[in-house]
């Protein structure tokens, strides 16, 4: 969408913490058989929006004095 701006890289860096904490709790948590897929998907997820939160940093505009 034009003008429309980046999510803050704050609210995405504490959405990964919360998606990584979930694959630790369902890595823990989950029954033998099916933990390995359920903790591979949260902690995807979570590197996703780490990813977005570098990009979204990266991309703040710098003010210049």
């Amino acid at each position: 969408m034009v003008g429309k701006r980046p999510s803050r890289p704050g609210f995405l860096a504490v959405a990964a913490l919360l998606w990584f904490g979930a694959a630790i709790v369902a890595f823990f948590g989950l029954h033998t058989g099916w933990k390995l897929i359920p903790v591979i998907c949260f902690a995807g997820v979570g590197f996703l929006y780490l990813r977005g939160a570098a990009g979204s940093y990266l991309r703040r505009p710098t003010t210049k004095k």
